[in-house]
């Protein structure tokens, strides 16, 4: 008996694309032949165990989608204030796949099978030519990119953001470098990994860290290898780029530029947090007017007034009559972006559709159901979006 692999997924994948497996085997010819598939994850735990008869059109082939077992697994991980480089825990698993067969009643597992794989909570455009090389940091290159669809972004001094890498056993860590608006470097620093790199450490797989002005301010000198404590982005920063480096100060990703940007106007700025397609999280501003609603919901009864008093028998005017219970009300906030360029139009479409957002560090739901992409000949334009908080005020019954 043998079981082949003739096709396997990468070592690395999103999860939410395709995590697919064909496999045949020398027995499909037995009575009531099955393919056997046992997931486990990094500890060796069996997490699933799959059948499948030979598919539909082949002779020995079975074949196994594995992306929904695993998407059980992963999450995401969102820090409001985050910092330093931090490891991205909840947001990937490590797997592996042993093969085998069934026929005639009987199991003969672990055949063959497919170690060391990792999945992370990302997903590629089924039109699109991404792959898992083109966000990999496992060789000393300035080709791999951030986890991230949009290649430049504009911040203000007072705002958080975030930046997500996969990293493979490397002693990597970003480098920071300020310029003034003569294109001129002022200031040049690097963020301490807080850890020991290792290729067996599945920790440290997907990795993240603030790369808002804010949080680049906020970093300690122990935080840093390089640079001052306060001042990674001076006050006359024009713009600043961030690059991931190898232990050997090889470039280890591209460079991703911020322009640092302060935005005119009368109200209190807002910020929205989201989760991105590729598993990253990243930050709009918020700087025009908003306007704050409430939905209330609310249960009602027709409650019984009439009392007896001695050898009165009256109804109670003082009560109410349709008394209600079970009211809850919901927040709902209008918010609106300053004028937006033709490439944050395209990329903001991932905040429509973005199934984890929040308003600061407040869990929120988009309400917008569609979204329409403006370009330069439409002229300038801003984005008007509503969210609802997630957590209705339940109050008090009548």
């Amino acid at each position: 008996m043998a079981i082949t692999i003739n096709t396997e997924p990468n070592d690395i994948a999103p999860v939410y694309s395709d995590i697919s497996y064909v496999v045949t085997s020398t027995n499909y010819a037995q009575s009531n032949f099955k393919f056997v598939a046992v997931v486990k994850n990094a500890a060796g735990t069996i997490i699933a165990k799959l059948k499948a008869p030979i598919f539909h059109g082949t002779t020995d082939k079975g074949v196994f989608n594995i992306s929904r077992i695993l998407q059980n697994y992963v999450t995401y991980d969102f820090t409001q204030n985050l910092g330093t480089l931090s490891k991205c825990l909840n947001s990937y698993i490590g797997y592996s796949v042993e093969f085998g067969e069934e026929y005639g009643g009987t199991e003969h597992l672990n055949l063959t099978s497919d170690t060391g794989k990792y999945a992370w909570n990302g997903l590629f455009d089924l039109y699109g030519s991404e792959t898992a090389a083109t966000y990999k940091i496992d060789v000393p290159s300035s080709t791999p990119k951030f986890l991230t669809r949009v290649r430049t972004r504009r911040v203000t001094t007072s705002q958080y953001d975030y930046l997500h890498f996969l990293l493979l056993g490397y002693n990597a860590t970003p480098k920071i470098i300020a310029y003034n608006s003569a294109g001129t470097a002022i200031a040049t620093s690097v963020i301490k990994l807080p850890w020991v790199a290792s290729v067996s450490d599945l920790s440290q797989f997907m990795v993240r860290f603030g790369c808002g002005p804010v949080q680049l301010n906020a970093l300690t000198a122990g935080e840093l290898d390089s640079g001052t404590a306060g001042n990674v982005i001076p006050s006359n920063t024009s713009y600043y780029t961030i690059q991931i480096q190898t232990g050997a100060g090889n470039p280890g990703s591209e460079v991703y530029r911020f322009d640092v940007v302060e935005e005119c106007s009368k109200y209190l700025p807002q910020y929205l947090n989201f989760l991105n397609p590729l598993g990253g999280f990243e930050s709009v501003r918020c700087s025009m007017a908003s306007k704050d609603k409430y939905n209330v919901s609310r249960k009602q009864f027709k409650r019984n007034n009439y009392t007896l008093s001695g050898n009165t028998y009256a109804y109670d005017t003082t009560k109410h009559g349709i008394a209600n219970y079970a009211v809850e009300k919901t927040k709902e906030v209008t918010l609106n972006t300053n004028w937006l360029t033709e490439t944050e139009f395209e990329w903001l479409q991932d905040l429509i559709a973005s199934p984890v957002v929040f308003l600061g560090n407040i869990p929120v739901n988009i309400v917008e159901t569609s979204y329409e992409v403006f370009d330069y000949v439409d002229g300038p334009n801003n984005l008007k979006i509503t969210v609802q908080y997630t957590e209705p005020e339940r109050l008090q019954n009548a």
